[in-house]
C-alpha cells in the first residue's frame, strides 16, 4: 500500500487511542480500503486469484477456515463459495457490521460466521482450523511474530496457511525507493522508514492517528514459518503494481488493472510483483 494513500487514510480517521491496534478499528480506514483496493475494477483479478487459492487448498465441505482480518468479508465470500465453513474475524465492530451485510447479499449466512477478535490473541483453541487465510493484514501489525505465531497455533497439523503481503524486492517498491531518493535530494519531507529483519517499517499519519506500514521481506516470512513447523508449498504473484493508486481517472487505472491481470495469468513471477501470495502447510 502506498505511503501517500495511507497518510490520507490516517488523516481522515477520528482521534485514536493508540497505534495500529486501535486505528484498525476505525470505520474510515475500512471505507478507504474498500474504495481503493476492493472496488469492482479489481473483482476479475481477485476472482482469478481466489480460484487458484481454492484449487491449491482443495477444501472439503465439512472443513473449516479462519479468515483473519476479514474486513468487509469480500474475500471470505469467495472462499466460502468452495463449500468450506468460514469463521471471519476482525478487530473492528464497524467492519463486522458491514461484513454481515456482505454475507447477507451473497446468501452465505450458513457458511460464514463472524467473530470479533485480535490477531495478537486469537480466541480459538490450538489446532482449531483446517485452513487459515490472512490477506494484507500482517503488514499493519507491529508485533508481526506474535500475530504469525497465533495464526500458526490455531492451524491443524496438515492444515494450510495462506497469506498475502507486499514484497520488498518488487519492481514497484524499487521504484518507490527511487522516488524517495529524489525527494531526499530535493529536501522534500519524508516519513522516517526503519530497516528491520522483517522489512522496511514506518508509521504514517499525524499525532495519535498513525498507522503501521511494513513492506515485507518475503524471505524473512518464509524463514519464520519454516522455523515454526510450516513448509512453503506455493508462492505466486498477485498484483504486479499498485500504480493505479497514483493515477487520475478510471480509464488510466483500468489500464493498470488489466496489466496486473496479464501478469497474474501469463507471467506470474512473484519476485518482481508487489503482491505475493504464499501458501504454507503445517507439518
Amino acid at each position: 500500500m502506498r505511503q501517500s494513500t495511507l497518510r490520507r487514510i490516517a488523516a481522515s480517521m477520528n482521534t485514536a487511542k493508540g497505534k495500529s491496534r486501535v486505528d484498525l478499528r476505525e470505520p474510515e480506514i475500512h471505507e478507504q480500503w474498500e474504495s481503493i483496493y476492493l472496488n469492482p475494477d479489481l473483482d476479475r483479478l481477485y476472482d482469478q486469484i481466489f480460484e487458484r487459492i481454492v484449487g491449491i487448498l482443495s477444501p472439503k465441505p465439512d472443513q473449516t477456515l479462519l479468515d483473519a482480518g476479514c474486513g468487509y468479508c469480500f474475500h471470505a465470500v469467495r472462499l466460502a463459495k468452495s463449500g468450506v465453513q468460514v469463521t471471519a474475524l476482525d478487530l473492528s465492530d464497524a467492519a463486522l457490521q458491514r461484513a454481515a451485510a456482505t454475507i447477507r447479499r451473497a446468501g452465505m449466512e450458513d457458511r460464514i460466521r463472524l467473530e470479533r477478535g485480535d490477531l495478537l490473541e486469537l480466541p480459538f483453541s490450538d489446532g482449531s482450523f483446517d485452513y487459515v487465510h490472512c490477506w494484507g493484514v500482517l503488514m499493519h501489525v507491529p508485533r508481526l511474530e506474535v500475530a504469525l505465531g497465533e495464526l500458526i497455533r490455531v492451524l491443524k497439523p496438515g492444515g494450510k496457511l495462506v497469506v498475502m503481503e507486499n514484497n520488498a524486492h518488487s519492481l514497484h517498491v524499487q521504484g518507490e525507493r527511487l522516488a524517495r531518493l529524489a525527494k531526499r535530494i530535493l529536501r522534500r519531507p519524508l516519513n522516517e522508514r526503519t530497516a528491520t529483519p522483517r522489512g522496511s517499517e514506518e508509521w504514517v499519519g499525524d499525532g495519535s492517528s498513525r498507522l503501521m506500514l511494513r513492506i515485507q521481506d518475503i524471505d524473512f516470512l518464509v524463514r519464520f514459518c519454516e522455523e515454526h513447523g510450516l513448509r512453503l508449498v506455493d508462492r505466486f504473484a498477485g498484483q504486479f503494481t499498485e500504480l493505479y493508486t497514483q493515477l487520475p481517472g478510471r480509464a488510466l487505472k483500468r489500464v493498470v488493472h488489466r496489466f496486473n491481470e496479464f501478469w497474474f495469468a501469463s507471467v506470474g513471477r512473484p519476485k518482481l510483483a508487489v503482491g505475493n501470495i504464499l501458501v504454507f502447510e503445517r507439518e
